[in-house]
């Protein structure tokens, strides 16, 4: 389906299919109109704590060490995809984003994994 209709003499027209997201139709609207659209959509609870967090200064990851974790299946798992020497840094977050998680309490021997990686 689609809708099209005339605002001020501008023509916006949104076409929305099955397989189209909510996020990707909101994207497709022009940027003048995206961030009214914005503010009209509540956060959700997580992702506001997380943000409130950022704002304070407090968004920080505790390390835990291998012998934390009781359940070895999942250790395994979390060492091998979130260490902070697998990740190659102590902050999870892309370079150019404005918030990230910064790790702390990093054991002696994954400092030195991470800096000799």
């Amino acid at each position: 389906y689609g809708a099209a209709s005339t605002r001020g003499g501008c023509e916006v027209s949104v076409t929305c299919t099955k397989s189209s997201s909510f996020i990707s139709q909101v994207h497709a609207l022009p940027s003048g109109v995206i961030g009214h659209v914005l503010t009209y959509i509540p956060r959700n609870d997580t992702a506001q704590l997380v943000h409130a967090a950022w704002r304070r200064g407090d968004l920080r990851l505790k390390y835990l060490r291998r012998l934390q974790i009781s359940n070895s299946d999942l250790n395994a798992e979390m060492l091998s995809r979130l260490a902070p020497s697998v990740c190659g840094s102590n902050v999870y977050g892309d370079d150019d984003a404005p918030m990230v998680i910064i790790r702390t309490h990093i054991s002696v021997g994954e400092r030195a994994r991470l800096y000799t990686r």
